[in-house]
């Protein structure tokens, strides 16, 4: 019985109540990034840092998500000094819509469930911007695949 419990507690951790809204500066502070622009789509949230190691092995991963599926919008959402992050992006670029989270960075990745700050932590959200799933590490190609999939 307990382990049904902890089961559906996790399961309503994961679904937010409501939409969420997002409006960052983007990483190269051209404009800002909104999930507005976004409407009726669904998102992929990562946020990362220029010092993360397992961010740099998901980078491939959400590339060929942009890329493979543009029904489904990917945002980076970088949490780290804005200048640390362009140059990670030099070394390590990615296809997808990056944005800069304004410090202190705890505070959005508290709001969109990550209470711990840990990195990578990556957000799923459906097509009404509502938490469908996340995840605090790193991803890996099955992971991302069903996560996308069973919140479209």
């Amino acid at each position: 019985m307990k382990r049904v419990l902890c089961i559906l507690g996790l399961a309503g951790s994961i679904a937010s109540a409501a939409p969420l809204p997002l409006d960052l500066p983007r990483l190269n502070g051209e404009g800002q990034v909104s999930l507005n622009s976004f409407k009726h789509r669904p998102v992929v949230l990562n946020f990362w840092a220029s010092n993360c190691v397992p961010c740099v092995a998901e980078l491939p991963l959400l590339n060929a998500q942009a890329a493979r599926q543009r029904h489904t919008a990917v945002i980076g959402i970088a949490v780290d000094e804005r200048q640390a992050a362009l140059g990670f992006l030099q070394q390590h670029p990615a296809s997808y819509t990056q944005a800069h989270a304004v410090p202190p960075a705890s505070l959005l990745m508290g709001r969109f469930g990550n209470q711990i700050s840990g990195l990578p932590y990556t957000v799923i959200l459906n097509a009404e911007h509502e938490v469908c799933t996340r995840r605090l590490g790193r991803i890996d190609a099955s992971w991302l695949a069903r996560a996308v999939a069973s919140c479209t």
